[in-house]
Order: C-alpha cells, then sequence, then structure tokens
C-alpha cells in the first residue's frame, strides 16, 4: 500500500487515500488526447474504495471504443482532468497522472491505442505496446 495525494490545477479538487497501484498505461485513444488536451494520457488504476475525493467536481460521461462508459472527472472551477471510472472496470477509479503529488509513482507499464498515436510521439520500446485496448 502506498499514500496517494493528488489535486487539480486550482487545488479546489484534491484526493488522497491507501492504496494498491493495479497498473499504469499510456493511453493515445482519440477520447483521451481531447479530454486532456495532450497527445496521451498517462492512466493510473487505483481502487475507489480506497481513495476520498474532496472538492467540486464537473463530470462528463462518453461511450468507449469498447462500448463502455467513461466517466470522466473534473475539477469544477479550473476544469482539470483529473479522474475518471470506466463501466468496464468496476470498483476501479483512474487517477490521471498529471494530477498525482507523488510522481515517482508514475511508471507506466506500457501504452495502449498505440494505432491512434501522433506519429512524432516518442516510447519506450521495451514497454508493452498494445494497438487497441487489450482485453
Amino acid at each position: 500500500m502506498v499514500q496517494i495525494t493528488g489535486s487539480c490545477l486550482c487545488g479546489q479538487l484534491h484526493y488522497a487515500g491507501d492504496t494498491e497501484i493495479m497498473g499504469a498505461m499510456s493511453c493515445h485513444c482519440d477520447a483521451c488526447r481531447k479530454a486532456t488536451g495532450a497527445i496521451h494520457s498517462t492512466n493510473i488504476f487505483v481502487a475507489d474504495a480506497d481513495i476520498t475525493i474532496t472538492g467540486e467536481t464537473l463530470e462528463f460521461e462518453h461511450k468507449s471504443d469498447s462500448g463502455s462508459t467513461m466517466t470522466k472527472i473534473n475539477c469544477a472551477k479550473c476544469g482539470s482532468p483529473t479522474l475518471g471510472r470506466n463501466t468496464n472496470r468496476p470498483g476501479g477509479l483512474v487517477l490521471r497522472a498529471g494530477s498525482l503529488d507523488q510522481k515517482d509513482l508514475i511508471k507506466p507499464g506500457g501504452y495502449v491505442f498505440c494505432e491512434n498515436a501522433v506519429p512524432s510521439t516518442v516510447m519506450d520500446p521495451a514497454l508493452k505496446q498494445f494497438p487497441k485496448m487489450p482485453t
């Protein structure tokens, strides 16, 4: 178990908890790129029950390529993408790596939706690369 804390840009939205990191991946899908404004989104997966969220959120739901419902959880004040949920992973919570205070815990295990990656994106060849979301 590790102590995790994080927040949005303005500091209004916080999260904290003792949890296990179940994995981390960098996603190159169109939705992650557009939701974050970056060329990919690095996501850390933890148990929802382990994390306490404080502050006002703004949530947006959309369908993923796999048909699941994705919920983007952003700060209601500054709009920073901070957290997320996926109906294909009940009980799970996604932490947007850029919102995490403990930078040393950000260790992606690979890349998903590589077929959608911006061509100039540098990827570590030692990490797993998947053209889509693996099942």
